[in-house]
């Protein structure tokens, strides 16, 4: 009895340790990286619920069933406002999925050598280590998709279609695991002679009755998210992905080869190129093996469901015009890793085959798939793979918001670059985010509202400024940069530049034209871009004279620096301020 109470606690062992290393690989990027743009859109919904501000998002126009969104508003309500409580669901759907890959022991042998496999796979995944610790809705709709694996194989149909529900309730792409759920639970609970060779599935009246429960069960996630998209009131989400993503057609023949290369490329982060050779090689051969002499066996069933799915997965997505996407091909990750392990019991059997004991074959295939993935993994744990959440454009983007939350109410932010991003790092400030859509139309509110309170743009450092400044100069105003923000490798990420107003130039451009010139030859340049003064002997550029009435050059932080003047023709006509001494006509 004892001997037996340790291989009980041995089995329990392994699994647990399997679920606290993937905890850990995945805390690195919980706190490395900053919010995706749609991981904030998710993330600003869920606060809108948490606050009590839009409970049902009336108000907002979701694309997405709601379920993630009402579990990260308890993490909020319980945690606070924090990128970490709006990770947290994905972290431990990540986790909990291990554990479940592990439950999937359907060799039905004591040493669950093909579900550990499969286990390790999904724990050292780098593709499952960076999409955890997110915001998205990925890492919930697969924990859910693989419970409702796990209950449909141990004959709990009804759990099997909540659980596949829930995880449509979580993300509609969900369905398409219906087909999979459906298949192993036939090839897991109809008999097979012995798991050989002479019969197979055999037809029962229990197979309606099952149909009938797991349809059941499928239902009632599906009523109530019904229920709260009519309560809400508006456009049905499933309407408006449609609107959003334009609906989904065959591609054209341009875009089958692009397409193709696009979500090939992302195989490798599954394991990483080692276990994809391994893959690539094995699965032909345990092909041709379920073909011939395992036909017909449980094991050739599930083997070929597995390869039939993963292969319809892929060639869905890459003949239908979804996005290319990194977090559309995370859904296989399931497959991938019950494929590994089915690999690595096909591996187990051939060393048995050959005379080596069952035990230590086990533990050299898993010691192996551990090897091949040990790099890839780290790699992941350390956000240097490009696939997952951010892994640096928005680095600063907190210390933006930390800038600005000390403004007082009225501040207001510019921005057209940033959109939900900003939004949810302000979401509680007392800053307003306005949004602009050209120069020009910036410039037309500056005109009117402009000179009544603190305001501020964020511009990216990959964007260029100088034609909003140029079209802000025309009506008095400058940028000053207050703060800027360099990502984890150094580079520049973000400036913020406050919006500087001058009245005496505001007017001297309704009436005037302005020249620039130096007395100080140590400051020439300083401010080129924004003041539009050139440095004398360039241009045009005309000297202060007795004769023209002089002030200094304001719109900007040169005018506080000794030796630059501005001289005022009041011969010509109004040009607007910061030009060169080139005559135009018209005001």
């Amino acid at each position: 009895m004892q001997d037996a109470r340790g291989k009980k606690l041995s089995l329990w062992v392994a699994p647990v340790v399997l679920c606290l290393v993937a905890f850990w690989l995945r805390l690195g990027p919980l706190w490395a990286n900053r919010f995706h743009s749609d991981e904030a859109l998710y993330a600003s919904w869920a606060l809108a619920i948490a606050y009590g501000r839009d409970r049902l998002l009336a108000l907002a126009a979701p694309d997405k069933p709601p379920l993630l969104f009402y579990l990260m508003a308890a993490a909020f309500f319980i945690l606070g406002h924090t990128e970490v409580a709006a990770r947290l669901i994905g972290l431990i759907a990540g986790v909990v999925s291990v554990a479940l890959m592990w439950q999937l022991r359907l060799d039905r042998s004591p040493r669950p050598v093909r579900s550990g496999v499969a286990a390790t796979a999904m724990a050292l995944s780098p593709i499952a280590i960076l999409f955890s610790p997110t915001a998205f809705l990925d890492p919930l709709m697969v924990m859910f998709a693989l419970a409702s694996l796990v209950a449909v194989t141990r004959g709990r149909p009804g759990w099997a279609g909540m659980f596949l529900g829930l995880a449509a309730a979580t993300k509609v792409q969900a369905l398409i695991f219906l087909p999979l759920v459906l298949a192993y639970g036939m090839a897991a609970n109809f008999p097979f002679h012995q798991d050989t060779k002479t019969q197979s599935l055999q037809p029962s009246w229990r197979l309606g009755v099952l149909v009938v429960r797991f349809m059941i069960g499928l239902a009632v996630p599906f009523v109530a998210v019904l229920v709260w998209d009519r309560v809400r009131g508006g456009t049905p989400f499933w309407v408006q992905q449609t609107i959003n993503y334009g609906g989904i057609r065959l591609v054209y023949a341009s875009e089958v080869m692009p397409r193709l290369i696009g979500w090939a490329s992302f195989l490798p982060y599954f394991f990483g190129w080692p276990m994809l050779a391994v893959l690539v090689t094995g699965l032909p051969a345990l092909l041709i093996y379920d073909l011939t002499r395992g036909a017909r066996t449980r094991a050739a069933a599930l083997d070929l469901i597995l390869i039939a799915f993963a292969l319809g997965y892929f060639f869905l997505h890459w003949l239908l015009a979804f996005p290319v996407w990194d977090r559309y091909i995370f859904g296989l990750a399931p497959a991938m890793c019950l494929l590994v392990g089915r690999l690595g019991g096909f591996s187990v059997g051939w060393l048995a085959a050959q005379g080596r004991s069952l035990r230590p074959a086990g533990f050299i295939i898993v010691l192996s798939a551990m090897a091949l993935m040990v790099a890839p993994a780290a790699q992941g744990a350390q956000s240097q793979l490009p696939v997952g959440g951010d892994h640096g454009p928005h680095d600063g983007l907190d210390r933006v918001a930390e800038y600005l939350r000390g403004f007082p109410y009225g501040t207001v932010i510019y921005d057209h670059w940033l959109g939900w991003t900003l939004r949810y790092y302000l979401w509680d400030s007392r800053v307003y985010v306005a949004y602009f859509a050209t120069p020009q139309a910036l410039t037309e509110d500056l005109r009117v509202f402009g000179r009544t309170s603190p305001r501020f743009i964020v511009l990216p450092a990959n964007e260029s400024i100088t034609r909003i400044e140029r079209a802000m100069a025309a009506e008095g105003f400058a940028l000053s940069p207050v703060l800027a923000t360099q990502d984890r490798r150094g580079q520049p990420t973000f400036t913020v530049y406050r919006i500087e107003n001058y009245p005496l130039i505001s007017a001297l451009a309704a009436s005037r034209d302005v020249y620039c010139s130096w007395k100080d030859q140590a400051h020439i340049g300083a401010y080129t871009n924004s003041t539009r003064c050139l440095p004398p002997g360039t241009g045009t550029a005309r000297k202060s004279t007795s004769a023209r009435a002089t002030s200094t050059c304001t719109p900007s932080t040169v005018a506080r620096q000794p030796g630059y003047q501005a001289s005022v023709n009041t011969s010509q006509p109004a040009l607007g301020p910061f030009v060169s001494t080139t005559t135009r006509s018209g005001a």
